[in-house]
């Protein structure tokens, strides 16, 4: 049970996830416990998100580093690089004959951000059939896994009232994916949980360098000053705005006349 989050943004990445992984009998979830590894920064400056089997996740990874030490990432073109971690993938689970399913596929998809031939990326790796989708123009943000249904409207509202529709900078972003994961969690019936991880792809001197957080007190501040503020908006709009009093009611000695008049009209 996953959400993760990625922004593509004018100055670099945002990538965010939830901090639960969960052990499962089948399709019940058992128990869930507290993890690091939903994402992970890897040589080179890649940032991989993963939501799914932690099995496949270990096998990604291991996909990664050897495209890392092929120099995939500084060498091929953006679509051939991204199709080459897609192809590594898939050959690595049809070798051990992983399972599709019918109507799910594969069940597993993770977020790359990487600095390729020196340009940041993002990139969203499908869970049906781990095929890639680079994240741009208008649709420069994502979110992926168990958490989607409650994280995509919020994400779009973020965009909308946060972002203005635009990719922002990477510190507005790291306060968007931080706010959209924080309601996720809150809301969430269970299977997502935190802290909340975020990581960060930027040019630092030049060069372009991948972060995580280890402390997201600033964003959860700042979480919670807007939202103290738009409820105090809202309150106090209500509260003083102008009222118009009802009209008084008629006088029941007038509404008798109005009878009467009635009255003689229908004799």
């Amino acid at each position: 049970m996953t959400v993760i989050v990625g922004v593509r943004c004018t100055d670099g990445i945002v990538v965010g996830s939830d901090s639960v992984a969960s052990s499962a009998m089948g399709a019940s979830p058992l128990i869930s416990l507290p993890s690091n590894s939903k994402i992970q920064i890897f040589p080179g400056n890649v940032i991989v998100a993963t939501t799914g089997s932690v099995g496949y996740t270990q096998r990604l990874h291991a996909q990664i580093e050897l495209a890392i030490k092929g120099n995939v990432f500084k060498n091929l073109p953006v679509h051939e690089c991204t199709a080459n971690i897609a192809k590594r993938m898939l050959s690595d689970l049809q070798s051990s004959m992983a399972q599709r399913h019918a109507q799910q596929g594969l069940q597993f998809g993770a977020l790359i951000a990487a600095p390729i031939r020196d340009e940041a990326y993002l990139v969203e790796y499908g869970t049906m059939d781990f095929q890639p989708e680079i994240k741009k123009d208008k649709l420069f943000f994502v979110s992926m896994g168990s958490g989607q249904l409650l994280a995509d409207p919020f994400l779009a509202f973020v965009k909308r009232m946060l972002w203005k529709d635009e990719p922002p900078t990477v510190d507005v972003g790291k306060f968007g994916v931080y706010w959209v994961l924080d309601h996720t969690i809150r809301l969430a019936p269970g299977g997502v949980g935190g802290p909340i991880k975020l990581a960060t792809l930027r040019q630092v001197g030049g060069a372009w360098t991948a972060e995580g957080l280890e402390d997201t007190q600033e964003q959860a501040e700042y979480v919670g000053e807007l939202e103290t503020h738009v409820g105090n908006f809202a309150r106090h709009t209500i509260e003083q705005a102008p009222t118009t009093p009802p009209p008084a009611p008629p006088d029941p000695a007038d509404i008798a006349i109005m009878q009467d008049l009635g009255s003689i009209a229908e004799g």
